[in-house]
């Protein structure tokens, strides 16, 4: 196993062993590891076929550029995961908390600390921005709450090349979009998200995520039927609203 590890991230015997023996597996995507008293995730380059590829698009691309992002966000400051250990092949993070989907959907905890959580989202995300990157898709289902702070996780569409306002902008746009997903509409926490991110953000990015809103207005329209034909369609249904949501923002 040809490693490169931090000496202020020691991994445990038993997890190291747990990692040696996951490497020598064929390659998953992700996977959790848990030994020894601590968690991580091991995220590999995926080996994919030619059908799969043409699904799924580039797994090395998509792998290097979320590699590249947390060396790169992480050593300026940003919301995201260390890298504990790494290889030609593979890198592994720490478990960092539990989705933020996953809190708004059960409604976890109290409504006040599920309004801090999302304030803090809103404000990881806005500090990014302000920063200059774009993650790429910051749906609350790739933001980890740990009891303490938010983490942002998986950029495989982080681009340092693709950074503008317009890039920034539908981060912003994927954002709201996955608020309403999550939370069946708008809630006291999109709301708290939102405030935190606009307090923060460029306002450039805000304006222009709510001009591409206005130009698809009419897409929105159409999509509406299709939204109430497939009630169960999370995504689907919470395109329009999205629309809807920035054009009066």
């Amino acid at each position: 196993m040809n490693t490169t590890s931090h000496p202020d991230r020691a991994l445990t015997p038993e997890l190291e062993a747990a990692l040696a023996n996951a490497l020598a597996e064929p390659a998953v995507r992700v996977r959790r590891i848990t030994a020894g008293g601590q968690s991580v995730w091991l995220k590999r380059d995926e080996k994919l076929g030619p059908i799969w590829r043409l699904r799924k698009g580039d797994a090395k691309t998509a792998f290097e550029a979320d590699r590249e992002a947390l060396h790169l966000l992480g050593a300026k400051g940003m919301a995201v995961p260390p890298i504990l250990t790494e290889g030609a092949d593979h890198f592994v993070t720490p478990h960092m908390g539990r989705s933020l989907s996953v809190i708004l959907r059960r409604q976890l905890r109290e409504p006040a600390k599920r309004l801090e959580i999302f304030t803090a989202a809103g404000a990881a995300l806005a500090k990014l921005h302000d920063a200059g990157y774009r993650h790429g898709r910051p749906s609350i289902r790739d933001m980890l709450w740990n009891g303490r702070a938010v983490t942002l996780i998986d950029f495989e569409r982080f681009r340092t090349e693709r950074c503008g306002p317009r890039d920034l902008a539908e981060d912003a746009m994927v954002f709201v979009h996955s608020l309403l997903a999550y939370g069946r509409g708008e809630s006291p926490e999109m709301r708290a998200a939102i405030v935190a991110y606009r307090a923060a953000a460029p306002a450039k990015v805000w304006d222009t995520a709510k001009a591409r809103a206005r130009r698809l207005a009419v897409h929105a329209a159409l999509l509406r039927p299709l939204a109430r034909l497939s009630p169960r369609s999370r995504d689907l249904g919470a395109l329009p609203m999205t629309v809807d949501y920035l054009r009066r923002a």
